[in-house]
C-alpha cells in the first residue's frame, strides 16, 4: 500500500465516523440535497487536505497528558484542542492518582482520567506535563520517577508552564535549553537547564512552553512536527488562533513595571515551592 493509499483510507475512515455522527438517516446518508452537497464539499476538502505537500493523515499517535492535582486547566485543554484534532490521534489522560477519581484542576474543574500514569503507553508519541500547582507533583516521587521512565521512550517530551520544573525534577532538562512561566523561569538553571525567554523552546526531542497560553503554541508546534506545517496551519485557521491581548500586558516586557512587581510578589509562594531542595 502506498502512502497516498494509506492516507486516503485513513481519511475515508474519519469521514465515515463523521457521517455516522452527523447524519440523521439510519444508513448514514443525507436526504436533504443541500445537506448532501455540503457533505460532498467537506469530503472533497478532507481529501484535499490529506493531499497537501508534507501533510500526514494516516498516523495514530499516542499522546499522554499527565493529570496531577491542581493542574492548570488551560495547560491541558489548550493543547488538547489541537492535539485531539489530529485525525487518528489517541489522547490518554494519565492520572497520578486512582483511575476512578476525577482530577481537579487549580480552578476547580474535574477531569476524568482515561488511564493511570503507571498504565500509560510505554512508548508514547508525545508526553505532556502541564503546570499549575506543580509543587504537589514534585512531592510525588513515584510520579516523577514514572515521568522519567515514560520520557525515556517517548518521541517528544513536552511541558507547559511550570510543568517544566517537573521535567527538571525528573532530570530531563540537564544541559538543555528550556522555558517556563516567566515568574519561575529563573529557577530552571537549578535543574541543569539554560533558561530561555521564548514562547516555545525545542532542544532535541524536549519541547517546553512558557506560561499557560503558550501551551497552544506548543501544541501547534507538535502538530507541525508530526503532521506537517500545512496541517498545523489548517488547525490554526480553523481555531481562528490569532491572539491580540486587549490590554497588551501579557509579558513582563509589555506590562507596567509596577504591575509586574506586584504579580511577582503575588506568585512568590509558587516560586518558593518550586525551588530545588
Amino acid at each position: 500500500m502506498t502512502t497516498h493509499d494509506a492516507q486516503y483510507e485513513a481519511t475515508e475512515a474519519h469521514l465515515r465516523e463523521m457521517r455516522d455522527a452527523l447524519s440523521g438517516a439510519a444508513d448514514g446518508t443525507n436526504r436533504d440535497p443541500e445537506a448532501q452537497a455540503a457533505w460532498d464539499r467537506s469530503v472533497a476538502a478532507h481529501h484535499a487536505l490529506a493531499a497537501l505537500p508534507g501533510v500526514t493523515t494516516d498516523a495514530s499517535e499516542d499522546i499522554v497528558i499527565v493529570l496531577h492535582p491542581d493542574f492548570d486547566t488551560l495547560d491541558v485543554l489548550g493543547p488538547h484542542y489541537f492535539l485531539s484534532s489530529m485525525m487518528g490521534a489517541n489522547i490518554h489522560f494519565a492520572t497520578t492518582g486512582e483511575l476512578d477519581k476525577p482530577v481537579r484542576s487549580a480552578s476547580g474543574i474535574p477531569l476524568q482520567p482515561t488511564t493511570t500514569l503507571a498504565d500509560a503507553p510505554e512508548a508514547a508519541t508525545v508526553l505532556l506535563v502541564p503546570g499549575g500547582d506543580t509543587s504537589v507533583l514534585l512531592k510525588d516521587q513515584t510520579a516523577i520517577s514514572r515521568i522519567r521512565e515514560l520520557a525515556a521512550r517517548a518521541d517528544l517530551v513536552t511541558s507547559v508552564c511550570t510543568g517544566a520544573i517537573a521535567l527538571g525534577a525528573a532530570g530531563l532538562l540537564e544541559g538543555r535549553r528550556a522555558t517556563s512561566h516567566w515568574s519561575v523561569r529563573h529557577l530552571l538553571p537549578e535543574y541543569g537547564a539554560t533558561a530561555v525567554d521564548e514562547r516555545v523552546v525545542a532542544d532535541g526531542n524536549v519541547l517546553t512552553a512558557a506560561g499557560v497560553t503558550a501551551g497552544m503554541d506548543l501544541a501547534l508546534t507538535i502538530v507541525g512536527r508530526l503532521r506537517g506545517a500545512q496541517y498545523a496551519r489548517f488547525l490554526e485557521l480553523g481555531a481562528e488562533y490569532a491572539p491580540k491581548p486587549p490590554h497588551g500586558a501579557g509579558t513582563p516586557q509589555t506590562a507596567d513595571p509596577d504591575l509586574t512587581a506586584l504579580a511577582r510578589d503575588f506568585f512568590a509562594p509558587v516560586e518558593h515551592s518550586l525551588r530545588r531542595r
